[in-house]
């Protein structure tokens, strides 16, 4: 089973303000609510991720934007057979959540391969210094996830999460 985590902060360049915050309506599939309900659990309390304390954090929101780009990650790295933060054109989470209009002052992601269960993906994350960090940081306020799979892939599996807390 693989990981990755990366956040990225933004800088202070202007952003248009004629994009509303307002993320429309997606619907939640079971996987998903599982996820959302098992991440906002792990948030409630305090923990220790590697050599940092985090105190207990507020629940996330669902983001239809961020899951867009999350699954726009997921579809990539299982129809290319790759396990990465950067696509193989260069495309990061900045370009991913910007692709769907989410103007963001903090945005971060969560990767994993090869996990069947959204708890064995939330439990390996928590267990994960880095993915921890970004799990528990109290600048996000919104989350995505998605999964995607691919028999014919190296881990068969993709799963991406990218919090944001948008502008």
């Amino acid at each position: 089973m693989l990981l990755g985590s990366s956040t990225s902060w933004a800088n202070d360049q202007p952003q248009s303000d004629d994009a509303t915050h307002h993320q429309g309506e997606c619907e939640l599939n079971d996987q998903q609510q599982a996820m959302l309900s098992q991440v906002n659990e792990a948030r409630r309390q305090a923990r220790q991720c590697g050599g940092q304390q985090f105190e207990a954090a507020e629940p996330l929101t669902w983001s239809c934007k961020l899951e867009a780009a999350a699954n726009s990650h997921s579809q990539d790295m299982a129809e290319n057979d790759y396990f990465s933060h950067t696509g193989p054109e260069g495309a990061g989470i900045e370009q991913r959540v910007g692709n769907q209009d989410y103007l963001w002052q903090a945005v971060g992601e969560n990767i994993a391969a090869g996990h069947t269960s959204v708890s064995a993906v939330v439990e390996g994350w928590l267990d994960s210094p880095g993915h921890c960090r970004n799990l528990m940081n109290d600048a996000f306020t919104e989350m995505g996830m998605a999964k995607a799979e691919n028999s014919e892939s190296r881990y068969s599996t993709y799963w991406t999460q990218t919090f944001g807390n948008p502008r």
